[in-house]
């Protein structure tokens, strides 16, 4: 027994010595292995339904890990131990698989020059802050309002694209549910991590308030995902039933080849039948030009085509850049097209 306890300390005291010098090297590793993540989820469908696993140990992980955190509250700073480090691992693990699993998806579904590059930007950053093992295992551990941020952050970003993708749920439905179930899910992670008194509860609260604000309420910030343009093609005619161009154009075409027309033809993606409403907007060097009425339509895996066409009254169509942008019937954009209309 005392060979065996001494063991241990030695053990213990190894750890204590180097263990900064060993987090630094995991949060190595651990960007290594996300980026290896967002470059293997790729097109990689079938492994979504997994992120329910994920948030199911990740939630009990955090759960278990935050008695620590109320320990740390009413007794001050400590030393974590063998089960506080284990448990702290696992929880971050979780996290960095979950968010750069995600990654692709989401890029997938944002626009350039949209307001869902927020978004975008948004998940990637917290991945990337998920791999600073000792800063983000001391926040995790000693800011309650922090924890229940990101474990919310993560949950909606994971179930909006799990509600629709399993139940077929369309995305101006699914993106206020996903914002429901991740802060009620993340409400008791907080309350069991310490959350003690009227101001941390406030703050607690002012948190659930801004993730359904932006869920509900600007609903363009979020890519709608699994939704996704595949391609988008520009024509002078088309053939209504069955949306055969003809004559596909160049980037670059002259307005005498247009015959006083154009066409775009745009096919919309999903890994599975997802109903949603979209529409088109045209612009001329930026100015709006044309809005195409409210289509509803089924995406899923062998695309569903949405058409429009611009005909101006004069006949003509007047060089410029013609910018299409595709978006959801509550705008959130996930799909540009443009061609160049020039004299000769």
């Amino acid at each position: 027994m005392s060979g065996g306890s001494s063991f241990r300390e030695r053990t213990g005291r190894f750890w204590q010595r180097h263990r900064t010098l060993f987090w630094m090297i995991h949060s190595v590793w651990a960007l290594a292995t996300g980026i290896a993540v967002v470059i293997l989820a790729r097109e990689r469908y079938a492994f979504i339904p997994w992120v329910v696993v994920f948030l199911g140990v990740t939630w009990a992980s955090t759960l278990f890990f935050g008695r620590s955190a109320a320990r740390e509250a009413t007794e001050g700073p400590y030393r974590p131990g063998l089960k506080q480090e284990l448990s702290s691992y696992l929880t971050r693990t979780l996290y960095q698989e979950t968010l750069f699993f995600l990654l692709p998806f989401y890029a997938y579904s944002t626009v350039l020059r949209s307001p869902n590059v927020v978004f975008l930007a948004l998940l990637a950053g917290l991945a990337a802050f998920s791999c600073l093992d000792l800063l983000f295992d001391r926040w995790l551990r000693t800011k309650v309002v922090f924890g229940m941020i990101f474990f919310a952050s993560v949950a909606f970003a994971a179930l909006n694209l799990l509600l629709p993708f399993l139940f077929s749920m369309p995305p101006r439905v699914g993106t206020p549910m996903a914002a429901l179930l991740a802060v009620g899910s993340a409400v008791p992670l907080a309350l069991q991590s310490g959350a003690r008194g009227w101001g941390v509860r406030l703050r607690l609260a002012a948190v659930a308030v801004v993730i359904l604000i932006v869920a509900i309420g600007l609903p363009e910030l979020v890519p709608p995902v699994p939704l996704r343009m595949e391609r988008v093609t520009f024509s002078a005619d088309i053939d209504r039933e069955t949306l055969v161009q003809p004559d596909t154009l160049p980037a670059s075409v002259p307005a005498s080849a247009l015959r006083g027309r154009l066409v775009v033809v745009v096919r919309v993606f999903a890994p599975a039948v997802v109903p949603t409403r979209v529409s088109l907007d045209w612009t001329r060097d930026g100015v709006a030009v044309k809005r195409s009425r409210v289509v509803e339509i089924l995406a899923h895996e062998s695309g569903f085509r949405v058409w429009d066409g611009l005909r101006p009254e004069d006949g003509r169509i007047e060089p410029g850049e013609y910018r299409v942008v595709l978006h959801t019937q509550n705008g959130r954009v996930f799909g540009v097209g443009s061609v160049s209309v020039t004299e000769r």
